[in-house]
């Protein structure tokens, strides 16, 4: 999909490096510019055991395995001016740079990217950083715990009555390279059509801020708080123990018939109390019935049982059960490589398939072992490899504008993905039912004529869209859609396996009707294998998918995220695929068939605990917040806060939270003398704390003496005073905290827009910032069949009489019908 592209990894992290693995997967030449001794992340540990020789140590890297496969690796000295000259020539044969050093860091070593983008317009320069490229704490230091901390995730996570928890492995790292991905390619396929490139800047923190699912959008509408939920937020909605381990279950109120019969209680299916599983007097009963019933049988045999009734339970596979799992295995999901230093071992495929092809795998390369044979390239370097326009614009069109989406997803992954495609200036139709509105309208309950367009969930993932309702189960409704797909770039579901065609909308019939048409389907497990008919939400896409496995407090049970993780990942995947499809298309003028298996995007973000398993060194697992590298490494209660009130649906005060954290990671011996000079205490000051192994040894001792020292202080202002001594650290900033955040507010993260029926609106600014093509404005969501007149007779060609003919049959209408 992306062969001719060059890219050109500047990365000193996992985000950076996740996000040319991307572009590596998908065919791109991929060039990492590492410094003598090797890339950063080639010696952030594990590495594999039995590897001792300094010579072979960055070679032996689990993480710049799993990160760096697929790449050309060449070995340049930034502080060198010949070698930085060699840079120059590298990124002036590319189209694309992506970077993550401190902002300024290049530029006082004599890169000059902004100098690059002059020279060659149509270059795209892509940096991420944990809090973007200005602001008051642009250049303060991150590690995964206190990124993490940053951006709001966190405070979600976990049980109520003890401290926020990190999720596994470097999570808010890998969504910044997801993003970085994903912008970059848009970035492409602008620079392709208009031969202007742009400049990309990546908050961390940002990125985070906007997928906090319905807590980030209630906290800016309503003033909201909200804290962490535990494992079971709902008895339909979390994690159960079963006789030999746990099992996920997450379903909406309209899963509820399938569950009571899988539980053995069709009964309920009748009762007018459990008509909605989420009411609190139906939610109390069911959080002690499912699991006693869960208790009685083994993990697998309730997911088993769970395919007959079609129930949203979900296993909680670890890496070695992933590696074994059927379904992937069956697929060839897996596909292995010969590494010389760590040996054969396995890589997941890439997240999405392009008319089938989910990619190339390829082994990482040695330090530094292609610079020969690019030194001899630069010699007499090609141009840059994509065939763009000539000359630039001062004010280039948004990468997608007068492309047409039609989206068809509901809740979260699908309108999120197509969110991305409305900011970026894409014409995005949203469909839904009649009867069948998206289920978030009503956050998860029915949506009424009085409540169905105040939903600030659905206003969030679904603003810059027109909106329709038309029955597809008609053939008539299915017609209109046709005409309608005859005149789009993009069409994007995200039904069960199998709907699509059954409704006359799968990709063979969409090509022949349009073949420039991109067909886009986001099922939870694909459409081949065995798991394909399974059902899920974003909880079941992480449990399946590997991540909650890896997560937990110390000695406990796995434990979810605080969000539905899945979804964001997934509709983050689908809006750069669908990038990747459209450069694709520029060439061939043909459209393709793109599938989006959420599940196995999720087991791309955990890939070294997958690398780690299969060459025999597993890593350890539900640690907590410590870290196996870095100590001390936790979260540490500050003082609490006057009351910052959680409300109910209906405006009403629900709960009152005060409770504050600070993260704290030492990551390296002089970051442990720093902050022992801050704390002042003398317990600290044993000789045996000033190497990692006696700081891990004593882990308890020096964390009580931490959390002493922080609980009579202001998280805000000892972070500050950790960060000006060099250590990271960051305040566990909630949903609430961050829409009044200093950073955040001198970055301009938030904007309004005026909604027909809610108001005015305080949204999320679009985090793929783009320098060339900024984004001030915002438009607002539809209102229930808002667009139903503009659309049929604008795009599909009806005129009056036919569409009062349709009003007047159901097929289309503007309040819910049959709820």
């Amino acid at each position: 999909m992306l062969d001719g592209i060059r890219v050109i990894d500047l990365s000193t992290d996992v985000a950076g490096a996740f996000a040319t693995r991307l572009f590596a997967v998908y065919g791109a030449d991929v060039i990492v510019v590492e410094p003598p001794g090797g890339h950063s992340i080639r010696s952030i540990p594990p590495r594999a055991v039995g590897i001792d020789s300094d010579a072979e140590d960055a070679d032996a890297g689990i993480l710049g395995a799993y990160l760096h496969a697929g790449k050309r690796s060449i070995v340049l000295d930034l502080d060198s001016p010949e070698d930085c000259a060699t840079l120059d020539r590298l990124i002036s044969s590319s189209d694309a740079v992506v970077e993550t050093h401190t902002p300024g860091a290049l530029a006082t070593r004599g890169i000059d990217l902004e100098a690059a983008m002059e020279r060659q317009p149509s270059l795209v320069v892509t940096s991420i950083t944990p809090y973007g490229q200005d602001g008051p704490r642009a250049h303060w230091r991150a590690t995964s715990l206190t990124a993490a901390a940053a951006g709001g995730e966190m405070s979600l996570c976990g049980e109520p009555d003890l401290v926020p928890l990190k999720t596994a492995g470097h999570q808010a790292y890998y969504q910044g390279g997801l993003h970085g991905f994903s912008a970059t390619a848009m970035a492409l396929l602008a620079a392709k059509r208009s031969g202007t490139g742009d400049r990309i800047d990546l908050s961390l923190q940002e990125i985070q801020n906007s997928t906090l699912e319905g807590a980030g959008p209630a906290a800016l509408t309503r003033d909201s708080e909200s804290t962490r939920g535990g494992n079971a937020i709902r008895a339909t909605w979390g994690i159960h123990p079963t006789a030999d381990g746990y099992i996920g279950l997450a379903g909406m109120p309209r899963q509820a018939p399938s569950i009571y019969d899988c539980i053995g209680h069709p009964e309920f299916k009748t009762d007018p109390l459990f008509a909605n599983g989420w009411a609190p007097e139906a939610n109390d009963i069911l959080l002690e019935i499912i699991p006693e019933w869960t208790m009685q049988h083994t993990s697998r045999a309730i997911f088993e049982l769970a395919t007959e009734f079609r129930t949203p339970f979900s296993m909680i596979p670890t890496p070695r059960e992933l590696l074994e799992w059927p379904g992937l295995v069956e697929t060839n999901f897996w596909q292995e490589v010969e590494h010389p230093v760590l040996g054969r071992h396995p890589l997941p495929a890439g997240p999405v398939s392009f008319d089938g092809d989910r990619g190339t795998q390829r082994r990482a390369p040695l330090v530094g072992e292609h610079s020969d044979e690019i030194h001899a390239s630069l010699e007499d370097p090609p141009a840059p490899s994509s065939d763009v326009p000539s000359g630039t614009s001062e004010d280039p069109d948004l990468p997608l504008a007068g492309f047409r989406v039609i989206d068809a997803t509901q809740v979260w992954a699908g309108p999120y993905a197509c969110r991305y495609l409305g900011d970026m200036g894409a014409d995005v139709i949203k469909v839904e039912g009649p009867a069948f509105p998206d289920s978030v309208r009503g956050l998860g309950a029915a949506a009424t004529a009085e409540t169905v367009n105040l939903s600030s969930y659905f206003n969030e993932y679904n603003r810059n869209k027109r909106g329709i309702v038309i029955d597809l189960q008609q053939p008539e409704g299915a017609e209109a859609l046709k005409r309608i797909l005859a005149t789009a770039d993009v069409f994007v579901e995200n039904w069960s396996s199998g709907v699509a065609d059954r409704l006359g909308l799968g990709y063979d019939q969409l090509h022949e009707l349009n073949p420039k048409l991109i067909c886009v389907s986001m099922p939870g497990f694909g459409h081949e294998g065995p798991d394909a008919a399974r059902v899920g939400y974003g909880p079941t896409i992480e449990q399946m998918g590997g991540l909650v496995a890896l997560q937990g407090y110390e000695a406990g049970p796995p434990h979810k995220s605080g969000i539905s993780y899945g979804d964001p990942v997934s509709g983050t995947t689908t809006a750069g695929a669908i990038a990747v499809a459209l450069h694709r298309r520029e060439l061939t003028g043909e459209g393709c068939y793109v599938v989006v298996p959420q599940r196995d995007g999720i087991i791309g973000l955990v890939g070294e605990y997958i690398v780690a398993e299969a060459i025999g060194d597993p890593l350890p697992t539900r640690i907590g917040n410590r870290d196996p590298w870095m100590a001390p490494h936790g979260v540490y209660r500050t003082v609490d806060t006057e009351p910052r009130i959680q409300l109910g649906i209906d405006g009403l005060p629900i709960s009152e939270i005060t409770d504050t954290y600070i993260a704290i990671a030492v990551d390296s011996d002089d970051a442990w003398t720093a902050l022992r000079s801050v704390v002042g205490d003398t317990r600290l000051d044993k000789p045996a704390y000033s190497t990692l192994p006696g700081r891990s040894a004593a882990q308890d001792e020096i964390d009580s003496v931490l959390a002493e020292w922080a609980r009579d202080r202001d998280a805000d202002e000892a972070s500050e005073q950790l960060q000006s001594n060099g250590i990271a650290a960051s305040s566990v900033l909630t949903p609430r905290m961050l829409k009044y955040d200093e950073h955040l507010a001198a970055r301009e993260a938030f904007l309004t827009y005026d909604h027909p029926a809610a108001g005015k609106q305080l949204s999320t600014r679009p985090v793929w910032r783009m320098a060339r093509r900024p984004i001030t404005t915002l438009g607002p969501a539809p209102c229930f069949g808002q667009h139903n007149v503009e659309v049929l007779s604008e795009i599909a060609g009806y005129k009056a009489a036919e569409i009062e003919a349709m009003v007047a049959s159901g097929l289309i209408a503007d309040t819910p019908q049959g709820l």
